[in-house]
C-alpha cells in the first residue's frame, strides 16, 4: 500500500491502515456498516478486513468475527458503525484492545447538546488515556483512493466515479466533503484524500491536513471549517504547505451570527470571530474561498498554475487607469511592481505602438481593439524577464 509518512503514527495508520475492523458490519452494501467493506473490496484495499457481526459467519465474502475481543490481533483502525451506547462500548473495547485509531460514524453526541457533549468528552478521555485517536463522532469517515482504504459510507463515491489525483479534501462536514469531491470529479480533477472529521472530539481537520501534506502525491489541499478550534495545527499545516509549494485553500463558514448558530447545531462547533480568522489566514498564507464552488475554482487554477516563486508582479492592461489601480492594489498586498529589463522593454517596443508603455505596468493601450493578438505577442516577452514572478492582466469591461 502507498505510504503516508506523518509525525503521528496513529494518524499514519488512519490514512494507511494495514488492517481495519468494522464494528456493525453489514452484508448489505447499501447500509452504513456495509458500504466501507464494499468500497474497499471494489477499490483494491490490500490490507486485512475484520467485519464484526455476531450474527453472521461471513460478511460480503469476508470472514466475520463475533466481537473485537475475538480478533487474532489488534487492527490499526476500527470503524464504529453502531448506534447509541453500543458505539460508546465499542470505542471502549477498541481502546482496551490496543487499536491505534477509531472512526466513530455514530451520531448523538456534542451536536445534540450538553448531555451529548458530556458523553462525547468522557468517551474521548478514555480513548486518549489508552493512546487511541478518534475521528468523529458524527463522521462520514475517511477515504484514501491512493491505497483503497475507504473507511467511509459516502454515497457520492457511487454517484461520481473516484479517480486518484493530487487533491486532498478535508472537512468537518461530511456533506460538504462529498460536495467538493463531486465538483472536482465533474471537472476531471483527481482526488486522493476525502476525509470528514465530524464533531472533532479528537482528530481535527488541521491535523489531517498535516498528515495529507506529508503524502508526496498531494498537490493541493482543500479544507472546510466550521470552527478554528486550535490555531497551532492549522499554522503547522500552512507551514508544511508553504515548504512544499502546495496551495492550502479554506472555506470557513459561520461568518454571520446566523451561520455561527447553524454551525453549533451541526457539529457542535463554536464559530470564531471572522476578522480574526481572516487575519490568521493572511498571516499564514492560507487562501480563503467564500463557498464550495469558489474553492474548487481556486483548486483548478492552482493545479494549472504553479505558485509564484516571488512577490514581483508584472501588470499588463489596455487601460492606463487600470494600470494605476492594479499597481495600487498590488502594493497594498505587499507585491512588488519590479522594473523590466532594458532588453525586455526593447522587445516590447518592437511589438507595441509607439504611444504604448513598455515599463511595468505595461499599457498596451486601445490598440488592442484593432489587434486582438497583442496580449499573445507581449506575454512571452515578459515571461522571459526575471522580474516576472507572476502576471496580472487587467482588462476593464462593463456589462455581460
Amino acid at each position: 500500500m502507498a505510504s503516508v509518512p506523518t509525525g503521528d503514527a496513529s494518524l499514519a495508520r488512519l490514512l494507511d491502515p494495514a488492517s481495519i475492523a468494522i464494528v456493525g458490519a453489514s452484508d448489505n452494501p447499501d447500509k452504513i456498516g456495509g458500504r466501507p467493506i464494499h468500497y474497499m473490496r471494489r477499490h483494491g484495499y490490500a490490507g486485512t478486513l475484520y467485519p464484526i457481526n455476531p450474527q453472521r459467519a461471513e460478511v460480503q465474502g469476508e470472514r466475520a468475527w463475533p466481537s473485537l475481543a475475538a480478533l487474532p490481533a489488534a487492527p490499526d483502525l476500527a470503524i464504529v458503525a453502531v448506534a447509541g451506547e453500543q458505539a460508546v462500548r465499542a470505542v471502549d473495547d477498541c481502546a482496551a484492545l490496543g487499536v491505534a485509531a477509531a472512526i466513530v460514524i455514530s451520531a448523538g453526541f456534542s451536536e445534540t447538546g450538553e448531555a451529548g457533549r458530556a458523553l462525547q468528552d468522557a468517551m474521548t478521555a478514555r480513548a486518549r488515556a489508552a493512546g487511541m485517536r478518534i475521528v468523529g463522532p458524527n463522521s462520514q469517515g475517511l477515504a484514501n483512493f491512493g491505497n483503497g482504504a475507504i473507511a467511509s459510507f459516502s454515497t457520492m463515491f457511487l454517484e461520481v466515479a473516484p479517480g486518484d489525483g493530487p487533491v486532498a479534501v478535508i472537512s468537518q462536514s461530511g456533506g460538504m466533503c462529498a460536495m467538493v469531491y463531486g465538483l472536482l470529479r465533474q471537472r476531471g480533477i483527481g482526488v486522493r484524500h476525502v476525509h470528514a472529521t465530524g464533531n472533532e472530539a479528537d482528530v481535527s481537520v488541521a491535523e489531517l491536513a498535516c498528515a495529507t501534506l506529508r503524502d508526496p502525491e498531494v498537490g493541493c489541499v482543500l479544507l472546510y471549517l466550521e470552527s478554528l478550534r486550535e490555531a497551532g495545527p492549522l499554522a503547522e499545516a500552512a507551514a508544511l504547505a508553504r515548504a512544499r509549494g502546495v496551495p492550502l485553500i479554506v472555506v470557513k463558514s459561520g461568518r454571520s451570527e446566523a451561520g455561527a448558530r447553524a454551525a453549533a447545531s451541526h457539529t457542535g462547533a463554536l464559530a470564531n470571530e471572522d476578522r480574526a480568522v481572516d487575519a490568521f489566514f493572511e498571516h499564514h498564507g492560507i487562501l480563503r474561498a467564500r463557498d464550495p464552488q469558489e474553492l474548487v475554482r481556486y483548486a483548478e487554477l492552482a493545479l494549472r498554475s504553479p505558485l509564484p516563486q516571488g512577490p514581483r508582479v508584472v501588470v499588463v492592461s489596455n487601460s492606463g487607469a487600470s494600470c494605476v489601480l492594479a499597481s495600487d492594489a498590488a502594493a497594498e498586498r505587499g507585491l512588488e511592481i519590479a522594473p523590466l529589463a532594458d532588453a525586455t522593454q526593447q522587445a516590447l517596443a518592437e511589438r507595441l505602438p509607439g504611444y504604448a508603455t513598455t515599463v511595468n505596468p505595461v499599457d498596451i493601450t486601445a490598440a488592442l481593439l484593432s489587434n486582438n493578438g497583442l496580449f499573445g505577442q507581449v506575454l512571452p516577452v515578459i515571461g522571459a524577464d526575471p522580474a516576472a514572478d507572476m502576471f496580472l492582466l487587467d482588462i476593464p469591461v462593463a456589462g455581460r
